[in-house]
């Protein structure tokens, strides 16, 4: 049984496609408590790589496979204030 997490942080690096056919994303991501998270991105991963840069803000809800990086099912970046 998968045990899904969410997690708030910054997204540290711009988001980095590691597969084109379904298309696959990695982006580290440091949670609010000093955790970092390896992250992989395949549902909606256009849309996330359109909206997620560096030093973004992001909700994260998701579960963590057998390698211990987070698979990312649900997000949400918060618009940034320049």
């Amino acid at each position: 049984m998968t045990h899904f997490n969410n997690f708030t942080g910054v997204v540290q690096a711009e988001p980095k496609v590691i597969k084109q056919f379904p298309t696959m994303l990695y982006v580290p991501i440091m949670t609010t408590t000093g955790q970092k998270l390896h992250c992989l991105v395949i549902q909606h991963a256009l849309d996330f790589l359109y909206r997620a840069h560096a030093e973004s803000r992001i909700a994260l809800y998701g579960h963590f496979n057998q390698h211990h990086q987070f698979v990312i099912n649900k997000y949400f970046v918060s618009s940034q204030v320049a």
